[in-house]
């Protein structure tokens, strides 16, 4: 083999490797402005529940509640075939990098898990008999970082969409 060959086999492998190793939102990632988030989540959820029947709204907004989980915290890691996600204490969330797999959910439903990776963006997209959840971590910098929530379910006349940003502790 050449010495052309050789270097284009390598320039190859260094490329498939920095495409398939880290993600760029790798690290901790601390919330910012913690006093409005809040008033973030109430607005996302009001703007939900008051397209809903008035007899609903009650059992709609608690509902929605539970699901507008706020993380002070972000842990993501990611290698070469997973990306893992953790919010706060909760239990860490790992997914292949590379097409669909099923987890279950603390309830015990099958939940089909997906990844999409785009420069400073990652999307992950989990879809379970009740809705989708889709969770968007945005670089706006290298030390700020855009989470935003979508949840779609049939039984809501509109997804809930909320964002909050992060500003990075750790690399």
């Amino acid at each position: 083999m050449n010495n052309k060959k050789r270097l284009v086999i390598a320039l190859a492998t260094c490329l498939t490797a920095s495409v398939y190793g880290q993600t760029p939102i790798d690290g901790d990632w601390q919330l910012q402005s913690p006093s409005n988030t809040q008033a973030t989540l109430d607005e996302a959820v009001d703007t939900v529940v008051k397209e809903m029947n008035f007899f609903i709204r009650g059992f709609a907004r608690s509902a929605l509640e539970k699901e507008a989980v706020v993380c002070q915290q972000w842990q993501m890691q990611s290698d070469a075939k997973h990306f893992t996600w953790q919010c706060d204490d909760q239990a860490p969330v790992t997914i292949s990098r590379i097409g669909a797999m099923s987890l279950k959910g603390d309830d015990d439903r099958t939940i089909t898990a997906t990844m999409r990776e785009t420069g400073g963006r990652v999307e992950t997209t989990l879809v379970s008999e009740r809705g989708k959840r889709t969770n968007i971590w945005q670089l706006n910098s290298s030390e700020e970082l855009a989470y935003t929530a979508v949840l779609e379910s049939e039984k809501l006349p509109k997804p809930l969409q909320w964002t909050l940003i992060y500003r990075r502790v750790t690399p």
